[in-house]
């Protein structure tokens, strides 16, 4: 509710000409006053629906549970720039429903259309935020983890990647822009991808009560290993291959790591559900998430 009440403190860089298309839409087609609140808080909701039933569906975590939904919207709620649309927020679309595809990998007869599918999701998503194309190593060993290595796989993927951007080019060479599509494609070569994070010890209070979290889970996680299903275990392991593409998007932003956590939460709720739906102490589970509460009441709506 805070991005109703107090006005975002920055506006996100956009660094793609599609992007560009559609925020420059919004903002001549703008019906009312809050519309890019709305549609942020709109699509915070899709996605924790889509987290929570990829969850379901491949049998992520050991029991059915919202709490992957919830927790993803937590992560996506701790900063005020978070609840604003964004190029990232957009792009992390495409990201959720490429890691769904990867997740039908381990059983599927013809991974071939898979593959591409996940290919051409990322090269979406890369038309709306340049730094998803960091991601690409991870379709690649998702895909080595799930099957085993094919050199076919591999190029499907990079196709699929392809096609999004051909197509778009058709569309700027068509309306003689190809020449601003291909220049700003300069901006992914030239760009760091390893920029200090800047985080103030105010603003890295509430990771005292997530790290812990994500330590247990992990823990939890290793012990329990060998009781879930081949299929789960893979998953699993896919997860924290994503958290760590994550950390390197969160250092890979230029204006700020904040628009980085969109990314890195679609593997961070998982692993924060995996610690609070089990039964063990309780009391801390507690304490840690009104920690957490208290920690983005704040950040929201007094710190701005």
């Amino acid at each position: 509710m805070s991005s109703f009440f107090v006005l975002p403190p920055m506006e996100p860089i956009i660094n793609t000409p599609f992007a560009e298309i559609i925020f420059d839409w919004l903002k001549t087609n703008q019906l009312f006053k809050y519309q890019s609140q709305v549609i942020a808080s709109l699509f915070i909701l899709m996605h924790a629906l889509l987290i929570n039933y990829i969850s379901s569906s491949h049998d992520i975590l050991y029991k059915n549970s919202v709490m992957p939904g919830l927790f993803y919207i937590l992560l996506n709620s701790i900063y005020p720039e978070q609840i604003q649309l964004s190029p990232q927020l957009l792009a992390s679309t495409f990201l959720i429903l490429l890691f769904n595809r990867l997740c039908f990998l381990y059983e599927s007869p013809k991974p071939l259309f898979l593959v591409f599918d996940a290919g051409m999701l990322l090269g979406m998503g890369i038309l709306l935020d340049y730094d998803l194309i960091i991601y690409l190593p991870f379709i690649l060993i998702s895909v080595l983890y799930m099957t085993s290595f094919n050199l076919r796989y591999w190029l499907v993927a990079m196709i699929g990647i392809i096609v999004p951007a051909y197509f778009l080019g058709v569309l700027f060479y068509i309306t003689d822009h190809l020449k601003d599509f291909l220049v700003s494609f300069e901006y992914s070569f030239s760009k760091n991808y390893f920029n200090l994070i800047g985080i103030s010890m105010e603003e890295g209070v509430i990771w005292f009560f997530i790290i812990p979290v994500f330590v247990f889970s992990v823990i939890q996680l290793q012990a329990n290993f060998l009781r879930n299903k081949v299929k789960s275990r893979r998953i699993q392991l896919i997860i924290l291959v994503l958290l760590l593409f994550g950390i390197i998007s969160v250092f890979a932003e230029n204006q700020g790591y904040v628009f980085g956590l969109t990314f890195m939460s679609i593997s961070l709720c998982y692993l924060m559900a995996n610690y609070f739906i089990r039964s063990q102490r309780r009391w801390l589970k507690e304490a840690l998430f009104i920690g957490m509460l208290v920690c983005i009441i704040y950040y929201q709506f007094f710190n701005s």
